[in-house]
């Protein structure tokens, strides 16, 4: 069955989409479907940062799911949070680059209660395509990784990089790439404009 919903991929957030490289448009063109389709244990985040940096103490990304209606009332909105954990399996098993000297690879992965979760949540989703024959709707998706950046003008021009995997077969993609000020740049614009919204 053709899906009608429109998918948005949004990173920091729900910021602006500046610094997603365009060898990975192709692959967030299937985001929508592979998320929904994929196996939550191999779902996987990685971020390469300036090695003196530190994340802050329980600080994790977030996976953000947020599927809406084209009518008003004709199912009930989804919006989740999905917290991920640190996982200590080296980068180059995953078949990512070594990081330079001066810098490091975090990786993180859903724990137990989230891939249930997200498990939820695909099995909801198709009911609701099926249900709906096609009347449509909007899924947004974002992944909220500003948490993990250390507010500091030391670090304020360090590249930052995110990578993230759906399925272990297909491997990791550049999803996003620039300045540490600037992924807290596209943050702080993604508040203030869901504060106006509220407004």
């Amino acid at each position: 069955m053709k899906s009608r919903y429109s998918a948005l991929v949004l990173i920091a957030l729900l910021a602006a989409c500046s610094g997603i490289p365009l060898r990975s448009l192709p692959r967030l063109m299937q985001f929508q479907n592979e998320l929904l389709n994929a196996n939550p244990a191999e779902f996987m985040f990685a971020v390469q940062m300036d090695a003196r940096m530190t994340p802050p103490a329980g600080a994790v990304p977030t996976l953000q799911l947020i599927i809406r209606p084209k009518e008003p009332g004709a199912f009930e909105a989804i919006d989740k949070k999905l917290p991920m954990r640190f996982t200590a399996t080296s980068a180059g098993a995953l078949g990512l680059a070594a990081a330079p000297a001066d810098r490091r690879w975090l990786i993180y992965s859903f724990p137990a209660e989230s891939q249930a979760e997200l498990l939820r949540i695909q099995g909801q989703f198709k009911r609701i395509q099926a249900r709906e024959q096609g009347k449509g709707g909007s899924l947004s998706v974002g992944i909220s990784q500003e948490g993990l950046a250390v507010s500091d003008p030391a670090y304020a021009n360090t590249r930052w990089e995110s990578w993230l995997q759906t399925s272990r077969r297909d491997g990791f993609f550049e999803l996003w790439s620039g300045s540490v000020a600037e992924l807290l740049k596209q943050a702080k614009s993604g508040e203030a404009s869901r504060v106006q919204k509220s407004n």
